[in-house]
């Protein structure tokens, strides 16, 4: 505890109701539902907006998800990690619990990241021709693939051309120029 400060009577040094904290570490629902509901909002901008770190002696930065289905699958895990009976029992309610749900997400994300790296290793490590991996003669569509894909911008123009002007432009710029739901609104 800081000097100079005081724990309101009935409540944990977090700033939590004891009666919260008890029923967290016990794992009861509604302690469960009071905790997520307190700090899912403050995780989920920090899965969404990214954050810097450092792997392997250089800077990485994560951008943050764009995709609601990543975010939603990260914050779960992220509660999911903290919600196990020998994490809720570890904590000890006298630290801020902000703080510890972070560095849960922080190694959610870090995970996929050391997993993907294993997937995507850079050229200089050693991985390349000759080293079992197949070579790519052509990265050219097939010429069935190139047939298929003129066939499918005409169906999309004709759909366009059906829409209001304003459907048509957001549905273009979103889909067919590639942009973000938050790039595409702007």
């Amino acid at each position: 505890m800081i000097a100079g400060t005081t724990i309101e009577p009935g409540l944990a040094p977090n700033g939590w109701s004891r009666a919260t904290l008890r029923g967290f570490r016990a794992g009861e629902p509604d302690a469960l539902r009071e905790v997520y509901r307190a700090h899912a909002e403050d995780i989920g901008k920090l899965l969404r907006f990214g954050f810097s770190f450092e792997s392997s002696g250089r800077a990485h930065r994560f951008v943050g998800y764009d995709s609601a289905f990543e975010l939603q699958d990260a914050l779960h895990e992220t509660f999911r990690r903290a919600f196990e009976p020998r994490a809720r029992e570890g904590y000890d309610g006298l630290r801020p619990y902000g703080p510890y749900l972070r560095t849960i997400a922080r190694n959610v994300v870090l995970r996929a990241f050391r997993a993907q790296r294993q997937l995507f290793p850079l050229a200089e490590e050693g991985h390349g021709p000759g080293d079992g991996a197949v070579v790519l003669a052509d990265n050219e569509p097939s010429v069935e693939h190139a047939a298929l894909r003129r066939e499918l911008d005409v169906i999309v123009r004709e759909f366009l051309d059906q829409l209001p002007a304003d459907d048509r432009r957001l549905l273009t710029v979103r889909f067919l120029d590639g942009l973000s739901q938050r790039d595409a609104a702007d």
